[in-house]
């Protein structure tokens, strides 16, 4: 736990830029997820990134903020090589990588490297996150390569405006389409945080699904997101479908196998008419390939 006393010549800052300032290693991703994950107070009380802070506030941030190591891998270029062969399409004010399995979005207490590590190497560029994928998600990520373009893509996500396709091989049969709309809110089974479907309470949460082929007793579904709860394909597969994602160690109980078979396959940004494909992971090709039928 880190804890600060507000300075006079601090007065007025809004609290993410005073975090942001203790730190050349903290990135935009790990700043507003401290935030959402309630780790920074003010007095004693959750603060927002916008907040005012006064002289003599007190800030305790309840995280390690990874300082050395970050400011070792900006402008890396081995790490930017790396970046480089996840990268399925570029322009001027955005790029989007095909994102692997087993590899985290955002710094974390418990992560040092990810994502947020990666575009951090760009050369001469400070590169935003404008959405997530669960570490365990592959595919379409996408990445601004300024803030103007960070609040675009950030404003069309909200809007509803980028449609978001998603393949998955779930643990059971589905024979025709729908969607699911209901509700989703957090919740702890013993010591294990999950999200639970509710019948009027937590966000709203809407998705489309479609059968595309059986795969052996599973099935492969298309899946297409109408919002962006946390874990949203994964607990309606798993709670309304009844046929969890194959590999998905939290909310399948059969799971088996070291991946979880859910695949972020396309992504179109309806203002600007571009559509964007990510190819799937072998081991996902080679689970339909091998149980066909």
């Amino acid at each position: 736990m880190i804890e600060k006393v507000v300075s006079v010549n601090k007065d007025g800052m809004r609290a993410d830029r005073f975090v942001k300032s203790l730190s050349a290693g903290i990135g935009f991703g790990f700043l507003q997820k401290l935030f959402r994950t309630k780790k920074i107070k003010i007095n004693g009380k959750k603060a927002e990134p916008s907040d005012k802070i006064h002289t003599g506030d007190v800030i305790k941030i309840f995280a390690t903020l990874p300082e050395e190591l970050q400011q070792k891998q900006e402008n890396n270029p081995k790490l930017f090589e790396q970046l480089k062969k996840m990268i399925i399409f570029e322009n001027d004010n955005f790029f989007a990588i095909n994102k692997p399995s087993k590899l985290a979005v955002q710094l974390g207490s418990k992560v040092t490297f990810c994502i947020e590590t990666l575009i951090k190497a760009y050369p001469n560029l400070q590169c935003f996150l404008v959405h997530r994928l669960d570490k365990d998600t592959s595919g379409v990520l996408l990445i601004a390569k300024n803030q103007l373009w960070a609040r675009k893509l950030t404003g069309m996500f909200r809007d509803n405006e980028i449609k978001k396709t998603y393949l998955a091989i779930v643990d059971g049969k589905i024979k025709s389409a729908g969607t699911i709309n209901d509700y989703i809110e957090k919740s702890f089974i013993g010591n294990e945080e999950k999200m639970c479907v509710t019948k009027n309470e937590g966000l709203q949460a809407v998705t489309h699904y479609r059968p595309l082929q059986k795969v052996g007793f599973h099935t492969l579904l298309e899946l297409r997101p109408d919002t962006g709860r946390k874990h949203q394909l994964r607990v309606h597969c798993a709670s309304e479908l009844n046929a969890p994602i194959l590999g998905d160690y939290k909310y399948n109980p059969n799971a088996l196998g070291s991946n979880m078979f859910l695949h972020a396959y396309k992504i179109f940004i309806k203002p600007l008419g571009i559509e964007i494909t990510a190819e799937l992971p072998d081991y996902f090709k080679e689970q339909i390939s091998t149980e066909e039928c």
